[in-house]
């Protein structure tokens, strides 16, 4: 399958000055929309791209409606304060007018300091040792061919059968194992099946997401990941991610609020 990524993250300077990003459905969930974690990485990119900046350590990034794949979004970059340990940055994204998401997103250049950790990594097996999902019926269209997925058994739900358990452990990475940078661990955070399916509920939507980048994994290299859900009220629901490297280190953490449709 043809590498799209980071190209399709990759916004653009019109003769304007305008920032434009074309809307693809490469990255649409099986809902028909592009993937909040597609927008994401988008955004962050953009700061990236067009502000003197460091690597991020921290992105909060509200949604208020989705794109329509087809159309061009326009981004609006706009440095709040770039400080000598920390830089922090806005970004809106639009389309026609009308504001789709905005994030606040905090980097830091060069900056070294004590690291303890104090979680574990989910135990999985080796991924060479999984079978592919897109083998087994999983569709091979949009964000699900553009995400790799290895998984130590089938989700209860995709199977009819709804465990009740909301938690999520697999291995992830780009297709084709292309190299993860920031806006990919952006996008991994949101790229997989939310937990919450186990509950019995099938259409979830991201209000807001929050994430902290740790560390890049090697190129390459899948990403160990656990998603769970653990408070559900009046329809609404959190999730809380974690993605470690094959090494066991921490690469980022999330959270997110969503709505059950």
């Amino acid at each position: 399958m043809t590498d799209h990524y980071p190209q399709d993250t990759v916004a653009t300077r019109d003769d304007d000055g305008t920032l434009t990003l074309p809307v693809t459905d490469r990255w649409n969930t099986p809902l028909g929309k592009p993937n909040g974690g597609w927008v994401l990485a988008s955004m962050l990119r953009a700061a990236m791209d067009h502000t003197d900046v460091g690597r991020p350590v921290v992105a909060a990034i509200t949604y208020f409606a989705s794109p329509e794949a087809g159309t061009t979004a326009t981004l609006t970059v706009t440095p709040v304060k770039l400080g000598r340990r920390v830089q922090t940055v806005d970004v809106d994204l639009a389309c026609e007018g009308k504001p789709l998401a905005r994030m606040t997103a905090s980097f830091a250049r060069d900056h070294h300091g004590p690291t303890q950790e104090l979680g574990a990594a989910p135990e999985l097996p080796d991924p060479g040792t999984l079978p592919d999902p897109r083998q087994g019926g999983m569709p091979a269209d949009g964000l699900f061919g553009r995400v790799e997925y290895r998984m130590a058994q089938a989700p209860g739900w995709s199977q009819g059968k709804p465990s009740g358990d909301p938690t999520t452990t697999l291995w992830q990475r780009l297709d084709g194992g292309s190299e993860i940078d920031w806006p990919a661990v952006g996008l991994l955070v949101d790229a997989s099946p939310p937990p919450v399916l186990e509950l019995g509920h099938l259409v979830s939507m991201t209000v807001q997401l929050t994430v902290h980048f740790h560390r890049l994994p090697e190129p390459g290299s899948w990403v160990a990941s656990r998603f769970t859900t653990r408070h559900l009220a009046d329809g609404f629901h959190e999730e809380d991610g974690e993605l470690w490297d094959d090494q066991g280190r921490l690469v980022a953490q999330s959270r997110q609020l969503a709505i059950l449709l």
